[in-house]
């Protein structure tokens, strides 16, 4: 029996937001390392926003 994969909490923190970027249709025909330095770039900062926050929440 095959199991199924489930993305850890910082994965499923970078697919929302590809797909609030918009990016999900290009992400599912290319992939991640089919995304432009720019793209990434924005994925990154709203993860390194959200992170700052929580941080700060503590």
């Amino acid at each position: 029996m095959g199991t199924s994969w489930r993305p850890d909490e910082r994965t499923r923190r970078k697919y929302d937001a590809a797909a609030r970027l918009g990016l999900m249709d290009e992400l599912r025909e290319k992939g991640w390392a089919g995304l432009s330095a720019k793209d990434t770039g924005r994925i990154g900062g709203m993860l390194r926003g959200a992170n700052r926050k929580e941080t700060e929440r503590e």
